[in-house]
Parts: structure tokens; sequence; C-alpha cells
């Protein structure tokens, strides 16, 4: 059971390092992003903060993860990261059920990121894990947040961390 529960991670690690990406480019909102090939992307109207949502889609009815992305980009002209970090952070814990896994700090293509893993509860009562990325740049704070099902999280990570280190903010 061990060696088949091995062979079973090892497959969903590479296929996730192997997904194809395709490049995304917002001159509007000055950054880019990789979306893996097949997912569907775009804006809602609902959600004017939310410059890009990434979907992937689904293979069939046992595919239940839902995995996405977001990003928001926030007017923020007088915080350093630290500080927009901090406040990012205030308002997660209204999530039913939260829990904060791990915070650190990256750079990806010369800027500097802080990162949070944490899970909480969905209203209909799905766990989820969200795996974000806070970063600023000319008076704006972009937050980059991925999405999955707890369950799916481990084996979806390497995908996720691919997608997040090809994240450039653009001047």
């Amino acid at each position: 059971m061990r060696n088949l529960l091995f062979i079973f991670f090892t497959v969903l690690i590479i296929n996730a390092n192997c997904q194809t990406l395709v490049p995304y480019k917002d001159t509007v909102n000055h950054f880019s992003i990789n979306i893996p090939t097949g997912w569907k992307y775009g804006v809602s109207k609902a959600y004017p903060s939310i410059i890009l949502i990434a979907q992937k889609i689904h293979s069939g009815p046992a595919d239940t993860t839902g995995d996405n992305f977001n990003i928001n980009v926030i007017e923020t002209p007088s915080k350093t990261l630290d500080k927009s970090f901090s406040d990012f952070l205030r308002y997660l814990p209204d999530a039913k059920d939260y829990k904060l896994i791990g915070t650190g700090d990256t750079t990806f293509n010369e800027i500097k990121f802080k990162w949070l893993i944490e899970t909480h509860r969905e209203n209909n009562n799905k766990q989820l894990h969200n795996y974000d990325f806070v970063a600023l740049k000319n008076g704006k704070t972009y937050i980059l947040t991925m999405v999955t099902s707890s369950g799916a999280f481990d084996a979806v990570k390497p995908l996720f961390d691919k997608i997040a280190s090809g994240f450039q903010l653009l001047d």
C-alpha cells in the first residue's frame, strides 16, 4: 500500500511539474503570469478588484478539486509590503474554521513577495486551502490567491509554485 501511495503522489507531482503554461500579460495593471494550458480565464464585473480569474476545467464528475487562482490589485499609496501583508492577514480569520498554516518571504523576478498558506471551510462546508502571494509596487498591492480543495493541496502545490514563480510586475 505504501508503494502504491508513493507512486500515486509521484505521478501527481510529475504531472503538475509538466503542466504546460501559457503567458498572460496585462498592460493596464502592469503584470504578467503564466496560466496552465486548458484553464479558462477572464474577469468578473461582479468583483472589480479581481483583475484576473483562472480556473481549471473539470475533467469529469470525479474532479472536484476546484483548482483556480485570481489576482487582486488594491490601491495602497502610503503602505509598505509589511503593512499591506499585515492588513491582509487581519481580514482572513473571518472565514469559517480558518487556520493559518504558514507564512514566509520569497523573491520572484526581482520582486519581494510575502506568502501564506491557510485553510478554511467554504459555505457549502468544503475544506479549502488558499496559497496567497502579496507584492507591492508603485502604490499598488498585488494579491495572487491560489485555491484548491484541502485534500488536493499537496499534489497541486508544485503547480501553484510554478504559477507563482512566473508572476511578474511590469514597469
